[in-house]
């Protein structure tokens, strides 16, 4: 009787010791939900780069991307004689290049920075800074286009344009499109547009040359 009861015993003790194993097994192996979802998170990412202009001034652009639609570009500059406050450009298009050029042949490069959407048109915007004799840097004005400079200068216009620099000329195109045409795909004509920079009552100002 007492070898029974002694094997009850050691028998409860053994069931014991694999229930705490199995609970202590389950505990390793519970899955981190918290940590995987933090390291899941995308990051902002930043990205910077330097153009320099013929009189050895410096543009730095910093591209914040916190996502891969919508990014916050940042101008500063080194070398000008006035300090300029960081200009900022909030919430615009992804960042696609900039470039230097003396389009009104002061002798002073301006910066222009393209960028663009993330959508099936690829739509190009461009914002324009003008050096004014590298003491300081002040954005150009660009006028809204209406519908009537559409009608004029951007016939079959659905996006697919480049904006780049030509024997000093600031130049856009663009493919035409044609109504059997899908988005993606515009197989019409290259239409060229030209930009000139004029001096307005306040600012220097960017229009499509008529």
């Amino acid at each position: 009787m007492n070898k029974i009861f002694l094997i009850i015993i050691i028998l409860a003790l053994l069931s014991s010791c694999n229930q705490k194993k199995s609970t202590e097994t389950k505990e390793v192996l519970k899955p981190k939900t918290e940590l995987k979802k933090m390291e899941d998170t995308p990051k902002s990412k930043t990205i910077i780069k330097e153009y320099k202009t013929k009189t050895g001034k410096i543009f730095i652009i910093n591209e914040e991307k916190p996502s891969a639609s919508i990014s916050k570009i940042t101008l500063t500059t080194k070398g000008f004689t006035e300090v300029n406050e960081p200009l900022q450009l909030e919430e615009s298009d992804p960042f696609d290049h900039a470039f230097v050029a003396d389009i009104n042949g002061d002798g002073f490069d301006e910066l222009y920075i393209i960028t663009r959407g993330t959508g099936s048109g690829s739509y190009a915007n461009i914002y324009g800074f003008s050096s004014n004799k590298d003491k300081s840097v002040t954005p150009i004005f660009i006028p809204e286009l209406s519908d009537d400079d559409f009608v004029k200068f951007f016939p079959k216009y659905m996006g697919h344009d480049t904006f780049y620099i030509e024997n000093n000329k600031l130049m856009r195109k663009y493919k035409q499109f044609k109504k059997e045409d899908e988005q993606c795909c515009p197989t019409g004509e290259m239409k060229f547009l030209q930009y000139i920079l004029k001096m307005g009552e306040a600012s220097w100002i960017l229009k499509v040359k008529k």
